[in-house]
């Protein structure tokens, strides 16, 4: 099971969108024998008035890692949709500034940095994509399946 932790990390990452997060909650009520009152808060109130202006409700985003957003985002990209694998390029590339560039997820992201900003080329960022990302889709479902699917 999700905890309201990851979906509010996925909100607060723009991941999911406050009508989401009102579902999971709903979904979570329905669910549970005992629910949390938090999960009721969230149902009633959104995840902007919860964190916002509630200060008994405790439950708080974490921020995410540069890697743990990636395999986010890749696990959920939709290799098929130019917009979408543009949108993930751009945020690759403004998001791995800082990173280990030994790490093959930043390497990637500074590449289409390089191809996107320096070269002005959006083809060659998306294939670039098309390309690399695949092989590494494994990893990033791995590291991404806590925040995307409930447990059994």
């Amino acid at each position: 099971m999700r905890t309201i932790e990851q979906i509010l990390t996925l909100w607060s990452s723009s991941l999911m969108t406050s009508d989401e997060v009102v579902e999971w909650a709903r979904h979570e009520v329905e669910r549970l024998d005992a629910p949390a009152m938090e999960l009721f808060d969230l149902l009633s109130y959104g995840p902007e008035k919860c964190l916002r202006s509630m200060a008994e409700f405790s439950p708080r985003p974490t921020p995410l890692t540069f890697n743990d957003e990636f395999c986010i985002r890749a696990s959920e990209l939709s290799l098929a949709s130019d917009e979408a694998v543009l949108t993930f390029v751009m945020w690759a590339s403004r998001s791995c500034m800082g990173e280990d560039v030994s790490d093959p997820l930043v390497s990637l992201s500074y590449h289409l940095d390089h191809l996107l900003n320096d070269c002005q080329d959006e083809v060659a960022a998306l294939a670039l994509v098309r390309q690399n990302l695949p092989p590494m889709l494994p990893h990033c479902a791995v590291v991404a399946a806590p925040f995307l699917f409930d447990a059994p």
